[in-house]
């Protein structure tokens, strides 16, 4: 994909990017000027994390580079302390689905068969405490990709904190309910 050595090129340069990205479902591309920190594979595509310009100490947004409609290296550069540089390892352990957002720990009860999936699956889990054949999690997590993961678990586990997160999901349930009653 030619997109992808011009993205490496820039990150290794600490170049800012414009690109034209053209979101599922729209017709129109949008501009976004952005500080490219790496490009990833991951679930059948490329994806280019990055920060957006206009925002300091945001957290790092992910864009399919197939979605990527125009590229260009501005001739400007960037800087982020090394402290605070992009470590692609930790951002995997806290990504689900390739949706970001902001860094967040949740608690969960897992009454499934197998507490080893939940620590396969959430390299940050954590168990804090079992009792029967129950598990609390406790894990850190990028954005609402972990929403469709806790979802595809079904009665198996049970949402504690955050208690933002719970309603959402008790809302989906909710709404998914609606979809099976009575034709």
């Amino acid at each position: 994909m030619f997109f992808v050595s011009g993205l490496s090129e820039a990150i290794q340069k600490k170049k800012i990017i414009k690109i034209d990205y053209l979101r599922e479902c729209e017709t129109i591309p949008r501009e976004k000027i952005l500080k490219p920190l790496a490009v990833i594979f991951s679930e059948y595509y490329f994806y280019l994390i990055a920060y957006d310009n206009k925002h300091e100490k945001d957290s790092p947004i992910v864009y399919r580079v197939d979605r990527i409609q125009h590229f260009l290296e501005l001739n400007q550069k960037f800087q982020i302390p090394y402290a605070e540089r992009f470590q692609e390892g930790e951002f995997r352990k806290r990504i689900q689905f390739m949706h970001a957002g902001e860094l967040m720990r949740i608690k969960f009860v897992f009454k499934g068969a197998s507490p080893q999936a939940v620590l396969d699956r959430l390299p940050t889990a954590k168990i804090v405490s079992k009792k029967d054949r129950q598990c609390l999690f406790e894990a850190e997590v990028f954005g609402r990709g972990i929403k469709m993961w806790l979802l595809s678990q079904g009665a198996n586990i049970e949402v504690l904190e955050p208690i933002e997160l719970r309603e959402e999901i008790i809302e989906t349930i909710q709404s998914m309910q609606q979809n099976y009653r009575y034709i």
